[in-house]
């Protein structure tokens, strides 16, 4: 290396050493701070465009939340993918992510299709299923559908990815409508079906993600008497009070619900009142009253089954692609377990938000509840976990052995949260998992792990519980593979920042003065003629912002370490591409990259 190069390492190491102490100052305090902070409460909702495409871009200034009508401190707004964003034509290439997150993972979408069976007569079923049929190629391998027949029909196929046992449980679902209802008739199977639904919600009650509910239905009451007012209430007495109790359970589940019916519902009935009184003064027999209740207690959108039925779901697809989570400011004296009245508004014209009418907010164990099992779970579980904001990243290195070794960095959101427990896994496209790491009873600043997994492509998903109970799960796509170079091999690019105890592993960046970058250099002889620069630059081929010599030691008999200080100070907040470069005596030339984010701090 040449002395200018030396030189401006050394200056910069002694930059970033400075601003250590400090940095480390703020971590301890944050660090004490987080087990007196409490914990965080959220609101997720759906913010879509005049087509249904969710919106992309909302601030946290443009909304606004009520609980029981009081306006709440919105903390953070984040947004979360559940399934793949198209990419626009002729879009340009961006840099890869620095990092995973579930800010922005596709974590998968839970569909429940329930089919109110007591409102379809025999013969209508093909309606449903040809609605089934054109919302199956929307599916993801991420997303999970459940099949459900009530009142009486129960679960006909659980959570599942295969789209062949979800066509086969619709095939098994049959109407058991009556041609000649009376409007009795229709106040007790709409009870019936109000009662049933109640108890399903309930048994979801306290889930992490959204629940999206798509109900068929042919016609419901809407709450009426069964008998004249000066009598007893009838057998078939419908108060409001049932569809109360939806809305209290859809908010505790976390149900949005679309409610799709036929086109021509209403038209082949029979006779049903237009008054407000209805007949006799018992209720209105429309069967249009009764959705229209349903939709407004659920905050659920009404969609139409049209004649052929196959585009009716497109809708709900992409709606249900990303959604919203709003924490909110906790209050001294929150109240938790019981349901309260939920708003949600967006300051922006031409945006339509779906949230539910109500909340309710279930306080999560604190420190008891974080052990390795809970970890676990989270890992296991397909469902999106947001309440605590996680990045995370995976590296390849490797051991003396030969074997590959995948390095994981987490880091939560807040700079306060002090995790509790946390673990990762790495899985094969077909959902096989072939490595597993778990933390430490003590997790400290950096979260580091590492485990050994045979070359290939990963899905990195990594899980963590915070001391305030909050769970958050990332993802990251890992390439377990070193970068070969003639008879050299380069292992993962990493990044990080100067500390008293040496180099700390980091994964977004702000103040910091500068940023170490290393990376491991395999094979080769003692002397052996090569240069190695780092480049920094705004694109993946671009020209560079800046070049500096890599400081070369060796670290044991066969690997070498390449070290580089990058100066970010100056730079603006954005995303930037790190590029290692080795090349050979004879011209062999290899490369290994690594996207740098800076934020504005």
């Amino acid at each position: 290396m040449s002395s200018p190069g030396r030189a401006c390492v050394a200056v910069l190491s002694v930059l970033a050493a400075l601003a250590a102490g400090s940095a480390d100052r703020v971590a301890a305090r944050q660090s004490r701070l987080a087990s007196e902070r409490p914990a965080g409460l959220t609101v997720d909702f759906i913010a879509v465009q005049a087509d249904g495409t969710p919106v992309a871009d909302l601030q946290a200034s443009e909304v606004e939340v009520r609980i029981s009508n009081r306006v709440r401190i919105v903390r953070s707004l984040r947004r979360v993918a559940t399934a793949p964003a198209p990419t626009a034509p002729g879009a340009a290439i961006r840099l890869p992510p620095p990092y995973g997150s579930n800010d922005s993972v596709a974590a998968g979408r839970s569909f429940v299709l329930l089919v109110d069976q007591e409102s379809f007569t025999a013969g209508r079923e093909q309606l449903l299923r040809s609605a089934v049929e054109g919302l199956l190629p929307e599916l993801t391998p991420a997303d999970r559908t459940m099949v459900v027949a009530l009142p009486f029909g129960g679960v006909k196929v659980p959570f599942t990815s295969e789209t062949a046992r979800i066509r086969l449980a619709m095939e098994g679902v049959s109407g058991q409508g009556s041609r000649d209802e009376t409007g009795s008739d229709l106040a007790c199977r709409t009870r019936r079906f109000l009662e049933s639904l109640d108890g399903f919600l309930q048994a979801h009650a306290g889930r992490f993600s959204p629940l999206t509910v798509v109900l068929f239905t042919a016609g419901l009451a809407g709450p009426r008497r069964d008998a004249p007012m000066a009598l007893a209430p009838g057998m078939c007495e419908l108060p409001v009070t049932h569809f109360q109790h939806i809305t209290v359970a859809a908010g505790a589940a976390r149900a949005n619900f679309y409610v799709v019916q036929p086109a021509d519902i209403g038209m082949t009935a029979a006779r049903w009142s237009e008054t407000i009184g209805g007949v006799g003064s018992l209720g209105s027999d429309n069967p249009l009253e009764g959705i229209e209740h349903l939709a407004g207690v659920t905050g659920g959108a009404r969609l139409p089954l049209d004649a052929t039925g196959t585009g009716s779901l497109l809708r709900v697809a992409r709606e249900s692609s990303a959604y919203y989570v709003a924490e909110l400011e906790p209050e001294r004296g929150e109240v938790f377990g019981r349901s309260r009245s939920l708003a949600v508004r967006v300051g922006r014209p031409g945006i339509t938000v779906r949230a539910r009418p109500a909340i309710t907010f279930v306080e999560r164990a604190r420190r008891a509840g974080t052990t390795r099992l809970a970890v676990a779970s989270l890992l296991a579980s397909s469902e999106a976990f947001t309440d605590l904001r996680l990045r995370a990243a995976g590296f390849t290195v490797r051991q003396a052995d030969g074997q590959l070794r995948v390095g994981i960095v987490v880091e939560p959101g807040d700079p306060a949260a002090s995790i509790a427990s946390a673990g990762a896994i790495l899985v094969e496209d077909d959902g096989r998992v072939v490595a597993r790491w778990f933390g430490s009873d003590k997790i400290e600043r950096p979260i580091l792990g590492a485990m050994t997994a045979p070359p290939g492509t990963y899905r990195l998903r990594v899980a963590a519980i915070d001391t305030a109970g909050r769970a958050g799960v990332a993802e990251a796509p890992v390439d377990v593979r070193l970068i070969p170079v003639g008879p050299l091999s380069l292992g993962s690019l990493m990044l990080g920042v100067s500390r008293k105890a040496g180099v700390a592993a980091q994964l977004e960046f702000g103040a910091e003065p500068s940023a170490i970058a290393s990376f491991d250099i395999y094979g080769g002889v003692a002397g052996m003629a090569l240069s190695a620069t780092l480049d920094l630059a705004r694109e993946m081929d671009g020209p560079a912002l800046v070049t500096l010599p890599l400081a070369l030691a060796r670290a044991d008999e066969g690997r070498v370490m390449a070290t580089a200080a990058v100066p970010i100070g100056a730079l603006p907040p954005g995303d930037y591409v790190v590029r290692g470069v080795i090349r050979l005596e004879d011209g062999t030339t290899g490369r290994i990259v690594r996207t740098l984010r800076k934020v504005a701090r």
